[in-house]
């Protein structure tokens, strides 16, 4: 089945939420921060979301008016920006104006991740148990700094959300909607041919039938992520190849349209391909600029052939960063997988009385005339890897039951032309059409074949062997005898004539 990963950026989730302390009625310990999920492609489940109070509240007598201080342990680092003067009196004033007005989604996370490491420990936090909300409750008055710290034991990488840094304005009860950076990992099938090939593609399938020996061509489609604060960043896709594929190693690299092979590290190693693109390389591309990886790999002799649950389903996923803060965190998508087809013939030969007919020899070619070479083993010919396409090479016999298989076909046309019949029957006069038709669903999955089954029926008639009855002998013979008597009466006008 097909399943397309989309799987957040690496990042740490920071928001702003600013709590106000001017009603009186205000619990200063009832506080709630309301995470909210519109992204469809994201999940929060799993997710542990911390929040940390970077400014204390503290009121006048009566309540009526507040200010902010520095909560501990974040002293240090307001201390260390050396703020200027102009920006407050003193510094928990100065570092108020600092942050209150920093805005925009770049600076804003620049800021999170600058003071991440100041964090200490979390004033609150909540595990989200479903897609699109959690609440994290009992807060104190305050400002407060949200990180999302992933999910860890999340069997499903697609379960990542993160957000932006969002500023709220005073409330008890603050609402943050996660706003989700969303790279994708696509493979899809860009077609079937007898050469290699890394052409790209506008469209695609999730399935496909070939035969052993053709090429499959194949395309990843992923964006560039968001790399805001990151210094380095991990994205790499690896493609896995069943055994009945071989990968032609002709991998392309595009960022837009760009082709940026030379400057990947690519890596070949059996049925696996590495493709790993620098960060130095996406970094001079603008969020969510396409990025394209196209090969082709043959089908050999070792292809499973329909009906096999097997498909001879391929493929690939993205390694991507998920943590500026830390860099050896990183996460795998989802796989996105296809599926190669192959298909079989099955032919019986039988007579005017469907009696089974051994011994009766064919050639087999594509639509195109083209001659199909075969190998055969264990009583069934399967389409040759290796060998020639030649009529010699193309030539199927029909067994002791008048069965003849033909693993490694793809849906096609296909023609059979008797070249010996089996002994007393005739030749049959025109080549044999075969159309197998294979019917797909939405997932590139097979459902149905059609037409691969074909019944030929041989007349008898011909010459009979020399060890039978006088059959048409006697035909000869009496024709013989026809003749010489003509002859003879043909001479004896003559005579007669030259007499007279």
């Amino acid at each position: 089945m097909k399943n397309t990963a989309k799987v957040i950026t690496a990042a740490v989730l920071a928001l702003f939420v600013l709590f106000s302390m001017a009603l009186p009625s205000f619990a200063e310990d009832n506080g709630t921060i309301t995470i909210t999920n519109s992204n469809e492609a994201v999940s929060m489940n799993g997710h542990t979301y911390k929040a940390y109070k970077i400014f204390d509240v503290t009121y006048d007598a009566e309540k009526t008016t507040y200010d902010y201080t520095i909560a501990e342990p974040f002293t240090s680092y307001f201390e260390g920006l050396n703020l200027p003067a102009t920006l407050g009196e003193d510094l928990d004033a100065r570092a108020y104006s600092y942050v209150s007005a920093i805005s925009g989604d770049a600076a804003l996370q620049a800021f999170a991740n600058d003071i991440y490491g100041s964090k200490g420990s979390a004033a609150g936090s909540v595990t989200a148990t479903n897609a699109n909300s959690a609440v994290i409750t009992g807060l104190a008055n305050g400002y407060y700094l949200v990180y999302d710290e992933g999910n860890a034991s999340a069997a499903d990488n697609a379960e990542k959300a993160i957000a932006n840094i969002a500023l709220t304005t005073a409330a008890p009860d603050a609402t943050i909607v996660l706003k989700a950076s969303v790279p994708t990992v696509d493979k899809k099938i860009t077609g079937v041919s007898d050469t290699a090939t890394n052409a790209a593609s506008a469209t695609g399938s999730d399935g496909v039938d070939a035969k052993i020996n053709q090429h499959v061509g194949f395309q990843i489609d992923s964006i560039v992520p968001d790399l805001t604060n990151y210094t380095n960043y991990v994205y790499k896709f690896t493609d896995t190849m069943t055994v009945g594929l071989t990968p032609d190693q002709n991998v392309k690299v595009t960022i837009g349209s760009d082709d940026v092979t030379s400057d990947c590290d690519i890596t070949y190693d059996g049925q696996v391909t590495t493709v790993s693109v620098p960060f130095d390389i996406l970094s001079n591309y603008a969020k969510d600029t396409p990025v394209k990886v196209t090969y082709s790999a043959r089908v050999n002799a070792n292809a499973k052939v329909y009906p096999s649950t097997d498909g001879n389903s391929n493929e690939a996923t993205l390694e991507y960063s998920n943590n500026y803060n830390d860099e050896t965190i990183k996460e795998t998508t989802p796989s996105s997988t296809v599926n190669v087809y192959l298909f079989s013939l099955d032919i019986t030969k039988v007579n005017s009385k469907n009696e089974k007919l051994p011994g009766a020899k064919f050639t087999l070619q594509d639509e195109a005339g083209n001659y199909i070479p075969l190998t055969q083993a264990d009583g069934r010919y399967k389409v040759s890897d290796t060998l020639a396409a030649t009529d010699a090479n193309a030539t199927v016999v029909s067994d002791a039951n008048g069965k003849i298989y033909v693993d490694g076909l793809a849906a096609g046309k296909y023609t059979l032309t008797e070249i010996e019949a089996p002994a007393n029957y005739n030749l049959l006069k025109d080549p044999v059409e075969i159309e197998i038709v294979a019917t797909y669903n939405a997932d590139g999955e097979v459902t149905a074949v059609t037409g691969n089954e074909k019944t030929i029926v041989n007349k008898a008639g011909g010459l009979l062997p020399s060890t039978g009855g006088i059959g048409t002998y006697i035909f000869t013979i009496g024709g013989a005898v026809l003749m010489i008597a003509a002859v003879a009466i043909l001479l004896s006008k003559k005579r007669k004539s030259t007499v007279k």
